[in-house]
Formats: structure tokens, C-alpha cells, sequence
């Protein structure tokens, strides 16, 4: 394929990019792998925290820095800030409102890329359409979920099995029309993804396979030491939206189908589908709201079990959490898990929407946790086998590659 940034035999060799997203996305690991690198031009984003400014901030701005990416590299769009700093005063659904200041801040950053002469690395919301960039300069595409086609085939035929999950539908057929996240990967030269699941619906769409490359997510190695939880009854952890996508109404109805017997489930979602809040009434669950930080952590240490049997995710950092912090974690096929290529002491892989599987997961973990037979260390060990460091090298390795061979061929 001909590079779309129109290189040129004659074209400068291009070796830094922009990176461009909004928030606090992945902890800034990949901005900050540019920057360790020397591959980083500048970083769009709607608010990065300077650390001289750190004591006149609120809270939750100040913790939008990351030590290693320089305030210097920083570009702010405070238009996108200020829109959804005023949405959420006014109880905006941010859904609304990401369209828009996803679009000013990936036009900023194509107006930087060509200011600098630089590539671009943008998450897949960003790119709008063909940037068009300078001779050489190479456009990378991260993409954080699954293509929406595969998405909505697997949702699609799950909302035919459980009506109840309307609200959720609803939201995802809203989400699923966004051009820009459907469209992305055609105007890259590269494509980026955490896992097998986000490849395979890439290529599904129609994306080349050689253009999509997998670099899982890591861990940052610094929760304590995992210990043996007390005996008694097996814990089982959920965190995440309480929506189809993330079938918490499948692990209803498996916890009611395996009735397990002093075991207790506790649920952590600050959003939840209508239609599975009744599925929830039951003995032994726990329904929660949004907790703090250092009371996930908390509750990550305590569980035997975080078992989130999506029906489709990009990766799901959450799983990563809750290993490091010695918890054997039950996902299904379409996740990340499987990139991870865990033993079965720390993991176990459940075919998506088959609720007697996963019933007879739950009952077989509580005998596991009867019998002594999870190992937190273990767990944790295999945890920090995939580290944020070698996530950043993996990074900064392929983006380097990319540019060089943009800059020289203009060919895939």
C-alpha cells in the first residue's frame, strides 16, 4: 500500500511523531513511551498537569501527570477541556459530548504533525478522516476495542437471547455509527492493538493483517505482595459498567444457575443496565457504586476471584489489576486474556455467553478455594511477567520501525 502521507523519494527522514487523546487514557504509557524514547514531537490532550502548578489544582487535575512525559511536550486543548468540565456541572452524558472534543483534539494534532514536520500516533477516535501529513511522515493508529462490526454481531446476537439488556443496545448502536472509530485503521500506515480479539475484528473490517500489530497491556509491578487469603468462603470480584458488553447479566444468571453456598459476590459498577439491576437481587451479591482508588485496591486484595465474562473487549486492563494483586481471574476468549498466555492456577477462559460454563466455573473455583488450591503468589508471579516498561519498549521499537520505513519506502 502507497503510504497516505504521500511520501517522496526526496522527503526529510521523519523521526518523532505526535500522540494525540484525550484524558488520562492507559496512565499516558504510550505518550510517555514516545517521550522516553526521543520519539515524542508533542502530546495533544484536553488538561496535563504542570508539576509546578500541582498545589493550586484540585485533585482530580493534578493527577493527570505522569513523571517522564514533560509538561514542555504538552499541548492543551482547553476547548475540549472546558466542554466536558461544563458537561459534567451539568450532567451532560458524556457520550454526547466525546464526538465533539474528540474532533478538536484530533484536528489539533494533525495541525501540529504538519506544523513539525512529524508522524502521527492517534487513538482510533481521533483520526478523522485522511490527516493528509507531510512527505514521509508516517500515521499510526492505536486502536483500544474492537472494530463496531464484530462488535455489534456479537452483541446483535446476544440482545436476541436477552431482551433485557435493551438500554445497553441501545447505547451501543448509538456508539457503533461513529465514522471515526470505524473508519481509522484505512488512513494508517500502521495499526495498533492490546490483543488477538481487537486483530481479528480489524481484519474482519478488512484491515490487512499485515498492518495490525499486537502489543499487550502490562502491569506496573507495584502492588505488595500477594498473601493467602483467609479460609472460609470463596470472594468473587466484579469492576467494570454493569452493561451487556461486559455480561454481568451472564454472571447473574450463572450465580443463580450454580446457587453457591456461603460464597458472596460483589459487584463495583458506577453504571448499570436497568434491565440487569433485578438479576442482582440474589444471595451472596453485593452491589457497589464507585469506590476510590485505594478501595479497589482493597478489595482486589481481599477477593479469591474477579470473574467479568465480557462478551467483547479491547484488552481489559482490569484483568491485569486483579492478577498482580494475586486474584485468579475468570474472562472469556474475547478479551485480552489469552494474549497473556496464563497457566490455569491464575486464569481461567469461559466460552462467551454460556451461562452453565460459567456456572460451573463459579462451583468449581469455590472448591478450588475449599481445598486450598489458589495460589495468590503464584497468580501475582505471572502477573508481572507483562510489565508497563516492556509495553513502552514494544512501543517505542515499532513506532521507530514505522517511521523508518515511511520515511524511506512509503510502503506497507
Amino acid at each position: 500500500m502507497a503510504s497516505l502521507s504521500e511520501p517522496s523519494a526526496a522527503a526529510p527522514a521523519v523521526s518523532q511523531v505526535v500522540c494525540v487523546h484525550n484524558r488520562n487514557r492507559d496512565g499516558y504509557e504510550v505518550p510517555l513511551a514516545l517521550a522516553e524514547a526521543g520519539l515524542l514531537s508533542g502530546f495533544v490532550t484536553d488538561f496535563y498537569a504542570d508539576p509546578r502548578l500541582h498545589r493550586l489544582l484540585p485533585r482530580f487535575l493534578a493527577r493527570r501527570y505522569r513523571q517522564g512525559l514533560p509538561a514542555t511536550l504538552t499541548h492543551l486543548a482547553l476547548g475540549s477541556f472546558a466542554v466536558q468540565y461544563l458537561a459534567e456541572l451539568l450532567k451532560v452524558p458524556m457520550q454526547r459530548v466525546f464526538g465533539l472534543t474528540d474532533r478538536l483534539l484530533g484536528s489539533r494534532a494533525v495541525r501540529l504533525a504538519r506544523r513539525q514536520g512529524a508522524g502521527l500516533l492517534a487513538y482510533s477516535s481521533y483520526l478523522d478522516g485522511d490527516p493528509r501529513l507531510g512527505p514521509g511522515a508516517a500515521v499510526i493508529d492505536f486502536e483500544y476495542h474492537p472494530h463496531p462490526a464484530l462488535t455489534m454481531e456479537i452483541l446483535e446476537a446476544d440482545f436476541a437471547r436477552y431482551p433485557q439488556v435493551a438500554w445497553s443496545m441501545a447505547l451501543e448502536r448509538k456508539a457503533a455509527g461513529n465514522k471515526r472509530v470505524n473508519d481509522a485503521w484505512r488512513y494508517a500506515d500502521s495499526v495498533i492493538c492490546a490483543s488477538a480479539m481487537t486483530r481479528a475484528s480489524l481484519e474482519r473490517a478488512g484491515c490487512p493483517p499485515e498492518r495490525i500489530t499486537i502489543i499487550p497491556y502490562g502491569s506496573d509491578g507495584n502492588a505488595p505482595d500477594a498473601v493467602r487469603r483467609p479460609d472460609g468462603p470463596c470472594r468473587f470480584l466484579f469492576v467494570g459498567q454493569g452493561l451487556q458488553r461486559k455480561g454481568l447479566h451472564h454472571l447473574a444468571l450463572a450465580w443463580q444457575e450454580a446457587t453457591p453456598t456461603g460464597s458472596e459476590l460483589t459487584i463495583v459498577s458506577y453504571r448499570t443496565d436497568p434491565g440487569i439491576v433485578p438479576l442482582l437481587d440474589q444471595r451472596g451479591i453485593t452491589v457497589l457504586g464507585r469506590q476510590s482508588r485505594e478501595e479497589l485496591n482493597a478489595l482486589f486484595r481481599s477477593a479469591d476471584v474477579f470473574i467479568m465474562p465480557s462478551l467483547v473487549e479491547g484488552f481489559g486492563l482490569v484483568y491485569l489489576e486483579a492478577l498482580e494483586a494475586g486474584c485468579h481471574v475468570v474472562g472469556t476468549r474475547e478479551t485480552g486474556l489469552p494474549d497473556l498466555n496464563l497457566t490455569p492456577q491464575a486464569a481461567t477462559i469461559v466460552p462467551a455467553g454460556e451461562i452453565l460454563a460459567l456456572a460451573e466455573t463459579i462451583t468449581g473455583l469455590e472448591r478450588r478455594k475449599a481445598a486450598g488450591d489458589l495460589d495468590p503468589a503464584a497468580i501475582q508471579a505471572e502477573a508481572r511477567r507483562w510489565t508497563w516498561k516492556e509495553f513502552r519498549e514494544a512501543i517505542a521499537a515499532h513506532v521507530r520501525q514505522v517511521l523508518d520505513r515511511v520515511a524511506v519506502s512509503g510502503t506497507n
